[in-house]
């Protein structure tokens, strides 16, 4: 992450230093979000040099890929929701119920840990796989509201269809075999659907779409209306969503999604902020004094304490209660990131932000 940060060091005055039809410039989005899709394969490869060099077994160095992104990505860009929603009085203001359902959501990831740790983990991937795709949608929404070259609704349907379904054919198809394990426990398929042919319906639907898009993007091309980074976002998203589950170990292999999400998001909210400063919405306080600094590491380093907090309570559940290594650590991280998700579908939603 040290070339973003000192990338962003010079962004004194963003507003002015913007480009038409990229979030921020190319020297900036090419690397931060779209070509970042190249941190996916590094969990897997840290956790098949551990294995194959015999420094760890199987079931280690998948704790010890899970124990690394969450510390060092994934607790930070969680933990950075806070910089718009609980840190933010207007919004609290505005949306007091948004944000009071928001505090259920432990509750309910304690039930559901204690009780029927299962089905947590179902809901939570289900959750988290739209989450991130979620997202992809919001930059590429983004990139559309940046551009002066209209797009009819039909074209945007389209996009959003392909970077829905790219991820399920494949994944979809390991869970009716039983074959994908998260936090420890198979991802349950239920026996009424196994005569739906589930898999085949999700290959189907998502090769109409991108046949679709890819009829749609050629037409763009030759007229000279294609939108360039919008374009090689959606791409890359598919042909990652399309190929991951293919491989053996699937909890490592999502890590590597995680990965390149949470930076994304990461610098997304880091650069949203320094709008809203420069357009005057941020209140006096931490998130405003944070994001005035020459450069992202004091936020950065904010937001990784914060995580180590998680760590220090994650080993607190796990010595005081009868729990195993997999509850404790998912009943402690879930707490926060169903909140994370929460609030990321009002800012998902909002791409006004970001203009």
């Amino acid at each position: 992450m040290i070339f973003p940060m000192a990338a962003m060091a010079s962004t004194a005055a963003v507003l002015q230093d913007r480009q038409p039809g990229w979030i921020y410039k190319p020297s900036w989005d090419l690397p931060v979000l779209i070509l970042s899709a190249a941190l996916v394969p590094l969990p897997f490869l840290v956790a098949w040099v551990a294995e194959n060099t015999g420094w760890m077994k199987q079931q280690q160095a998948i704790d010890l890929v899970n124990i690394v992104v969450a510390t060092l990505i994934g607790g930070p860009h969680l933990f950075s929701t806070v910089t718009f929603t609980f840190l933010d009085s207007r919004f609290r203001a505005r949306y007091r119920a948004y944000t009071a359902l928001a505090l259920l959501l432990p509750v309910a990831v304690v039930y559901l840990g204690v009780t029927h740790y299962q089905l947590l983990i179902a809901f939570f991937f289900t959750w988290a796989s739209l989450h991130v795709l979620h997202q992809v949608i919001y930059l590429s929404d983004c990139y559309r509201s940046r551009t002066a070259v209209p797009e009819p609704a039909w074209s945007r349907l389209v996009d959003y269809g392909l970077i829905l379904t790219g991820l399920y054919p494949i994944g979809i198809y390991k869970i009716a075999q039983g074959r994908f394990r998260v936090g420890g426990v198979g991802l349950p398929f239920p026996d009424f659907a196994r005569p739906l042919h589930l898999p085949e319906i999700a290959l189907a639907v998502f090769a109409a779409f991108l046949a679709a898009w890819a009829v749609k993007t050629t037409v763009e091309i030759r007229r000279n209306r294609v939108n360039v980074p919008k374009t090689t976002l959606i791409a890359i998203t598919t042909v990652v969503s399309f190929l991951l589950p293919l491989g053996s170990n699937l909890d490592v292999l999502f890590q590597g999604y995680n990965t390149w999400h949470s930076f994304q998001y990461l610098f997304l909210l880091w650069f949203i902020n320094r709008l809203r400063d420069q357009r005057g919405e941020l209140e006096d306080g931490v998130v405003r004094r944070l994001v005035r600094r020459p450069g992202m590491g004091p936020y950065y380093l904010c937001f990784l304490a914060a995580t180590g907090v998680l760590v220090l309570l994650t080993a607190i559940v796990r010595a005081l209660t009868p729990l195993d290594a997999d509850q404790s650590y998912f009943i402690v991280v879930l707490s926060v990131l169903l909140m994370h998700y929460w609030f990321d579908h009002f800012l998902f939603t909002h791409p006004a932000m970001i203009e």
